[in-house]
C-alpha cells in the first residue's frame, strides 16, 4: 500500500516542481521597474550653453582673446590691440579730406592760403603751413579756424620784406590739418609746388580786409 501511495505522490511532487520553476520567472519578470527621475536644467546647464552659443567663459571673457604663452606673444598681442583701438578711433577722426593750394604775391608781400576740406561734423582745426626752399623754410603760421561739414577756407599771411627773399627762393609748401581733440593719426599733411600770383599787387596795396593784416578765412 505504501509502496502505490509513493508510486502516486512521486509525480504529484515533479509536477508541482515544474510548475513552481516556470511560475516564480515570470512573476520576476511581471515586477515594475522603478521610474527614472528627470533631471530639470538647472543653473548650471544653462550656463554651459550661454557659453557654448557666446563663445564666452564663465568669467564673462571672449575665449577668442589673445594667448600669450612666450614674449613674442606679448608683443604680438599688443601689436594687435593697438591696431584695434586705432581701428575704433578712426571714426572720430572729423576731419576726412583736404586740399590745398598755396600762392605767392611779392608786390604786396603775402602768400595766400586756400584748403578745401570735408568733415564729418562741424569742428574747430589745428592749421600749421610753412614754405621750404633752397634759403630755408618760412613758417606763414598757425591758427584754429573752425571748418563747416564741407567748405573752403582762405587765409592771407603777411611776411614783410625781409621773409619775402626766403618766400620767393621756396619751392614747395607744407600744410598739416587736424581737428581739435582727435588723436594724432587723424593728422592730415598735405604738400605741393608753390603757385605765383599771375598779376601782382602794387607795393603797400590795400589787401582783402583793407589793410596789410592777414584776413580770416571763412
Amino acid at each position: 500500500m505504501q509502496r502505490e501511495m509513493r508510486k502516486l505522490l512521486l509525480p504529484l511532487l515533479a509536477a508541482l516542481l515544474a510548475l513552481a520553476a516556470v511560475a516564480i520567472p515570470a512573476q520576476a519578470l511581471s515586477l515594475p521597474l522603478p521610474p527614472v527621475p528627470l533631471v530639470a536644467p538647472g543653473p548650471e546647464t544653462d550656463a554651459f550653453e550661454a557659453e557654448d552659443e557666446s563663445g564666452e567663459d564663465e568669467e564673462g571673457e571672449d575665449s577668442s582673446e589673445c594667448t600669450i604663452e612666450d614674449e613674442e606673444d606679448v608683443q604680438l598681442c599688443a601689436e594687435i590691440a593697438a591696431e584695434e583701438r586705432e581701428e575704433a578711433e578712426a571714426e572720430d577722426c572729423i576731419l576726412e579730406d583736404a586740399t590745398a593750394r598755396v600762392s605767392t604775391n611779392p608786390g604786396n608781400d603775402t602768400v595766400a592760403l586756400t584748403v578745401r576740406y570735408q568733415a564729418d561734423a562741424p569742428a574747430e582745426v589745428a592749421l600749421d603751413a610753412r614754405l621750404r626752399g633752397n634759403k630755408g623754410s618760412v613758417h606763414l603760421g598757425a591758427d584754429h579756424p573752425h571748418f563747416r561739414r564741407a567748405g573752403t577756407f582762405r587765409e592771407t599771411f603777411f611776411l614783410g620784406e625781409k621773409r619775402m627773399d626766403r618766400v620767393l627762393a621756396a619751392r614747395e609748401f607744407e600744410l598739416e590739418l587736424q581737428a581739435v581733440n582727435t588723436p594724432h593719426y587723424c593728422r592730415i599733411e598735405l604738400n605741393g609746388a608753390l603757385h605765383r600770383a599771375k598779376r601782382s599787387l602794387r607795393a603797400g596795396a590795400p589787401g582783402r580786409s583793407g589793410g596789410p593784416a592777414p584776413t580770416r578765412g571763412r
